[in-house]
């Protein structure tokens, strides 16, 4: 999708309203890669009811986005593969400078990498990169970058301890509707 105008407007607005109701993955896929133009790797699942701005969006194979996630592409998002994003989870890619008289925007390419855990409600900043393996707990507000293997918590988020290097899973949570019943089971 390219373009700032109206037809961009249109699109985002039915990706947001319409598209992301819709009960079927795969229509909603459709949808973000081949109107969004966003990358989405194999097994990616992005639930019911997530908000997308902006063209710049890159998400990882078997990469999970739960119900009603905010993801802020203006500037650039880009996540890793294996990831769990617990819902409501806002990452965003610009903000605003507190201290510019102009009310000026800033903001950064938002980096996740692979094998990351953002728990419920938990808010990302612009610019910021969550290494490898890391957690994010339910609620943090992540305002600068966080270590690979490293768990996050608080407001602002501090780095608390190492997380386990072992993890052998690979994400997968297609769910039916938007209820946690799973698909297949």
């Amino acid at each position: 999708m390219s373009g700032n105008g109206l037809a961009s407007a249109v699109a985002w607005y039915v990706g947001n309203h319409l598209v992301a109701r819709l009960p079927s993955f795969r229509l909603r896929h459709a949808y973000y890669r081949r109107v969004l133009g966003y990358e989405l790797g194999p097994g990616c699942c992005l639930h019911m009811g997530c908000f997308f701005t902006g063209r710049h969006v890159r998400i990882g194979p078997q990469t999970i986005l739960n119900r009603n996630c905010y993801v802020d592409g203006r500037v650039g998002v880009q996540i890793g593969a294996n990831c769990s994003i617990s819902p409501e989870v806002y990452i965003l890619s610009l903000d605003h400078d507190p201290q510019s008289p102009d009310f000026a925007t800033r903001g950064g390419v938002t980096t996740i990498g692979d094998h990351v855990w953002i728990g419920v409600r938990a808010i990302i900043r612009a610019g910021v990169t969550i290494g490898e393996g890391a957690v994010i707990g339910a609620g943090a507000v992540v305002t600068r970058n966080i270590a690979p293997w490293r768990i996050a918590v608080g407001n602002p988020a501090r780095e608390i301890k190492d997380r386990n290097r072992d993890v052998r899973y690979g994400c997968r949570y297609f769910t039916w509707f938007d209820t946690d019943i799973q698909m297949g089971t």
